[in-house]
């Protein structure tokens, strides 16, 4: 099985984008007493697989930023919608690497840019503790989410011999030009593709 895809976040490179939640949700962190919420969000965003439960959810919530598990929380409802966390670095030899994990929206809500709302909340969470750059992890099936990583100012990050080619096949699927694509290269240092 191929590792997962890498993308890079520079602030130097890139402005964060603006906070703005869709029209009849809040964006907000994850409050105690909700973790059963956050266990259900999991399932209904497609999860169902990962075998989730508790201890794991404490292990995200020890690697998490303080109040850093963002909620896109339905106003009528009350649900929990979608879901991102902001994260210190999983990566031994980046240490300095924020991390934006488990973006995730329930199927119900799909498509009504919830999954970008909590992304961009737990980017702005990294800037406000001191990181300049984040990293997420990635499917190369995950098409709408890659493409939402690239047009909130993502980019792609080669950190290995098969990289340049799967995102190349990526641009190719998504019909962007990849001539024009900023990337970063092993050493994180920024590159044309």
């Amino acid at each position: 099985m191929p590792q997962q895809l890498r993308m890079i976040f520079d602030c130097a490179v890139t402005t964060l984008p603006a906070l703005t939640p869709p029209a009849g949700f809040r964006v907000r962190a994850m409050q105690p007493g909700e973790e059963e919420a956050y266990l259900q969000l999991r399932l209904d965003g497609g999860f169902a697989s990962s075998n989730w439960n508790r201890d794991n959810l404490n292990k995200l919530l020890a690697k998490a930023l303080p109040d850093g598990l963002f909620l896109a929380v339905d106003e009528a409802t009350g649900t929990l919608a979608a879901s991102a966390a902001a994260e210190r670095s999983d990566y031994e030899d980046h240490p300095e690497l924020g991390c934006l994990g488990w973006v995730m929206a329930s199927e119900v809500y799909r498509g009504r840019q919830l999954g970008k709302a909590v992304s961009v909340a737990a980017m702005h969470h990294l800037a406000q503790h001191g990181y300049q750059r984040f990293a997420l992890k990635t499917d190369d099936w995950r098409l709408p989410a890659v493409n939402m990583y690239l047009k909130l100012g993502w980019k792609p990050w080669l950190f290995d011999d098969d990289m340049p080619g799967r995102w190349q096949a990526l641009c190719q699927t998504l019909q962007i030009d990849e001539r024009h694509l900023i990337t970063f290269n092993r050493d994180l240092q920024p590159c044309h593709s």
